[in-house]
Order: C-alpha cells, then structure tokens, then sequence
C-alpha cells in the first residue's frame, strides 16, 4: 500500500507539564497588561481611528488571556480556578520577574501617541508572537495540542495587529526627528525587554531554547 499521509504530530517536545503551565501563566500575564493598556490609552489617544482600533485589539487581548486562563487547569494549576472541570478557568498570571513588570509599566506608561504604537506593536506583539510560535513548534504535538492550537488562534490575531501597527508607524513617524524618537523608544524598551529576559524571564546564556 502507498503511504499518502506522513504524520506531523510527534511524541515528545522542549517542554515539561510545568514548564509549558509557567510559560503561559507569563503570556496571560502579557496579553492582560496589554488589555489594560490599549484600554487606559483610548480617551487620550488623539487619532479617531486608533481609538477605533484599540477597543477590539484590547478584546482580542482578553480573549486570549479567557483562553490561555482555560488552558492552565489542564496544566495541573488549579489555585483559584472556577468553575466546574473541564470549564474551570484559573486566574493565574505572573511576569516571569520584576524586570518584565517595569518594562510593562514603562510601556504603559508612555504619552506620546506615536511610541506608544511602537511599544506595543513594534516590541511586545512582535516579542510575543516570535515566543508562541516557539512554543507551538518544540512543545509535545500531540499530549500539548490544545495549546498548539491556542497558539495559533492567538497568532492568527497578534500578526495582523503588528501590520496594522507597522503602517502606523511609519505613517506617524514621517519626520527625521519622529523617526529618531521612535527608534530611541524602540531601543530603551527591547533593553528593558532583554534585561528581564523576555516574556519567559530567561536570559541567553541561561535559556535551553
């Protein structure tokens, strides 16, 4: 008989049961304080469109925390969580660190209109999207498939947001000067960024990926 399928889905991944629940107790961290931003900025964001934009964009945020929270009962963390199994939804996020914690405060913090585009969907959408799709490919294809498939719903959004952001950028940051700052922005933020070890609080030379 000729083989017509070969399998994609194999046994074993990078990832432990703990591993995997930590990591997304970090994205769902992520993804919230992301909420809350886009959410904080609409009544001083000055261009109508991009308050037209945040509200769904903060939705989507939550929707992907609602999933990564109904994901992690699965993952053995149960503190906290409501609602009867297989429904149960844990409320568990963490910032892999201090470090992550100020960089999300410095990026939430920010005022001017344009670097806060660049913040969000110039640093962290980008930083995220680059870690899930990490995890999608070395965890365990088939005992961690609901969180591949998580994954690639979440993906499917954060890439069409980092498009609608790069346009913006550059339609904003259309002088030398604007696109100096932006750049200076774009810089201080991925130092803080890489000096808490990214969304996972794992440095370079500490990190097994």
């Amino acid at each position: 008989m000729v083989e017509l399928w070969v399998p994609q889905r194999k046994l074993g991944g990078a990832f432990s049961v703990d591993e995997c629940a930590r990591r997304l107790m970090h994205y769902r961290y992520a993804e919230v304080e992301m909420m809350r931003a886009l959410l904080q900025w609409i009544a001083t964001q000055p261009q109508v469109h991009h308050k037209v934009e945040f509200g769904p964009m903060a939705y989507h945020c939550a929707q992907h925390a609602d999933m990564l929270g109904k994901r992690l009962p699965e993952l053995r963390v149960t503190e906290g969580a409501e609602g009867p199994y297989p429904l149960m939804i844990s409320p568990k996020m963490d910032p892999p660190n201090d470090e992550f914690r100020v960089f999300m405060e410095a990026l939430q913090d920010q005022e001017d209109s344009v670097l806060r585009v660049v913040g969000v969907f110039g640093v962290l959408k980008p930083h995220l999207a680059t870690h899930y799709l990490y995890h999608m490919r070395a965890t365990d294809q088939v005992v961690d498939s609901p969180t591949v498939r998580i994954l690639k719903s979440i993906l499917v959004d954060e890439e069409e947001h980092i498009q609608w952001g790069r346009a913006q950028i550059e339609e904003l940051a259309d002088t030398p000067k604007k696109r100096r700052l932006a750049n200076e922005w774009r810089m201080h933020l991925e130092e803080l960024l890489t000096g808490a070890g990214g969304v996972i609080g794992v440095h370079g030379s500490d990190d097994d990926e």
